[in-house]
């Protein structure tokens, strides 16, 4: 699952990319060739993928924060759903759907909308029995889009389906009860990876499994989750690391790896073929005060730094060796960047 948040009207900017399903020694001798996606306005961040070269995430338009999506260099935007709402873009299928929430807190207030797009029109998803709030995680190829809803005071929240074979219903998910956690992630096939009480699980076809830990790590959390594997992060005796969860569930600790959300950026992303890309600690080259420098790691083994350790910013993977993200210009604004490895 995938955070991005603005802030004062900055781009705030979590991190991921993609490295063709190659071997590691070659993606270590690439390089990183970036390229500037069009925006309505001074800036904008991809958040989701089609996996086929196009990008959906928000980005400044002249009517405030909008959905948008980017394919073969051009950049579509989608209308709203409502006033004064901020909109996170989790997930993007190869048909081109979108999905997410419109949120907005202020006193006295509180509304989450899960959404979908169709065409270039975004609507709300149904709310499951008496919950209030929605939140949509993923889309699958299929259609099916997979999330969760709350009440206003329960404190408990339901994953729940919205199944594309039945337009227009929710149903919630067997052998998950309400629980006072959330679902951080959906696979392609439906699994969903959930940090409970208990630490991180995955939910396949109404059974869960734990995922392993190791001695010294504490505070496990889940952040992308693609083709059975996990990555997210965790403290390792004492230090903030990036963390790789196998097929298998085994855990294993990044080398050279940071993790510090303090300043709003970023996070750790994994694609279908292992690649991940997540912070590089300072002793590598990273800066945990400014949330830059990043590294490239395939099925846990370190491969590269990525790009601009100063100024890259990688957000999403794409199964199709394109990733974007954001890079900080001249002028300070995060403006959206795709790169290729050649």
């Amino acid at each position: 699952m995938h955070r991005y948040r603005l802030l004062g009207g900055a781009l705030l900017v979590a991190a991921a990319l993609l490295v063709p399903a190659s071997a590691a020694s070659a993606a270590a001798a690439c390089t990183w060739r970036p390229t500037a996606l069009p925006v309505p306005g001074r800036g904008g961040l991809p958040t989701a993928t089609d996996h086929q070269g196009g990008f959906a995430g928000v980005a400044d338009t002249a009517d405030g924060q909008r959905p948008i999506a980017w394919k073969n260099g051009a950049y579509s935007v989608f209308s709203g759903i409502g006033d004064r709402l901020g909109y996170e873009v989790a997930s993007e299928n190869r048909a081109g759907t979108i999905v997410g929430t419109a949120r907005v807190s202020f006193p006295g207030v509180s509304v989450s909308r899960a959404f979908r797009s169709r065409g270039d029109v975004l609507e709300e998803l149904p709310k499951l029995g008496n919950n209030t709030k929605a939140a949509a995680l993923g889309i699958n190829d299929a259609g099916d889009i997979t999330g969760y809803v709350w009440g206003d005071s329960s404190g408990l929240t339901t994953v729940v389906r919205w199944p594309a074979a039945q337009p227009g219903t929710v149903t919630a998910l067997p052998g998950l009860a309400p629980d006072p956690t959330q679902p951080q992630a959906v696979d392609e096939d439906g699994s969903v990876l959930l940090l409970r009480d208990s630490g991180l699980a995955i939910w396949r076809a109404g059974t869960i499994t734990r995922l392993g830990t190791l001695p010294g790590l504490r505070f496990p959390a889940g952040r992308a989750f693609s083709n059975g594997r996990v990555a997210g992060d965790a403290t390792y005796n004492d230090k903030k690391v990036g963390v790789y969860w196998d097929q298998q569930g085994a855990a294993h600790v990044l080398p050279k790896s940071s993790y510090n959300l303090s300043n709003g950026n970023p996070q750790i992303d994994i694609n279908r073929d292992g690649l991940i890309t997540g912070r590089i600690d300072e002793a590598h080259g990273g800066n945990d005060s400014n949330g830059t420098g990043y590294g490239v790691w395939q099925q846990g083994a370190w491969v590269s730094n990525f790009g601009d350790i100063t100024r890259d910013l990688p957000s999403r993977i794409g199964d199709d060796g394109t990733v974007a993200g954001a890079r900080a210009d001249s002028d300070g604004t995060y403006h959206p960047y795709t790169w290729r490895c050649s």
